[in-house]
């Protein structure tokens, strides 16, 4: 899984860094992509504009079922990017969260007929490419929706949960304390708890 959320700094932000402002909503999505809780991260910050918070974030890391992820965040790229890619066995799907555009690129099935065992394996090829029509909502006002259609009683499996809303900040801790000491951080679920 790779993720990417960079863009511009936002002036409305004066006492986070990017880590906890952005590169959470990522986490979370990592975990819920992933199936499973972050298990460990390696961190990278920058602090590139002269703020005492960082501006920048690389993350490596790992769920707890073995599926490795790769995050960049950052305030510093002058247009806005929110992209999503996960690796398959089939191919690999990409989200674009500011177009609401989702596309499959398939691993191509490429005859080798007369090659030896050796020869054949490529690695993979491009085959097809297919974009989803997707239901195109403002995203702020989905979340506000749900928000209060849980007030209301609604069912709330859609909503994260408090626990998963609190590892997703033991796991932003974890990140900042990696790239403080510049070690992997593995979490517990202690330390998500």
């Amino acid at each position: 899984m790779a993720t990417e959320r960079v863009g511009p700094f936002p002036a409305r932000v004066r006492d986070i860094g990017v880590v906890k402002d952005l590169a959470t909503h990522d986490l979370d999505l990592v975990r819920w992509l992933g199936d499973a809780p972050i298990e460990r991260v390696a961190a990278q910050t920058q602090h590139r504009m002269g703020r005492e918070h960082e501006d920048l974030v690389l993350v490596t890391g790992r769920v707890a079922n073995g599926r490795a992820f790769n995050s960049v965040v950052d305030w510093l790229t002058p247009t806005k990017v929110r992209r999503t890619r996960v690796l398959g066995e089939r191919g690999m799907l990409v989200a674009d969260t500011l177009t609401a555009d989702l596309y499959f690129y398939a691993n191509a099935h490429v005859p080798t007929a007369g090659w030896t065992a050796d020869q054949a394996r490529r690695g993979v090829a491009e085959g097809d490419m297919t974009r989803y029509a997707l239901e195109r909502r403002e995203p702020l006002a989905v979340e506000l929706e749900e928000f209060c259609a849980v007030l209301a009683g609604a069912d709330a499996t859609k909503v994260v949960s408090l626990a998963e809303g609190l590892e997703t900040v033991a796991v932003a801790e974890a990140v900042l304390a990696s790239a403080a000491s510049g070690e992997t951080v593995a979490l517990t679920a202690e330390s998500a708890s």
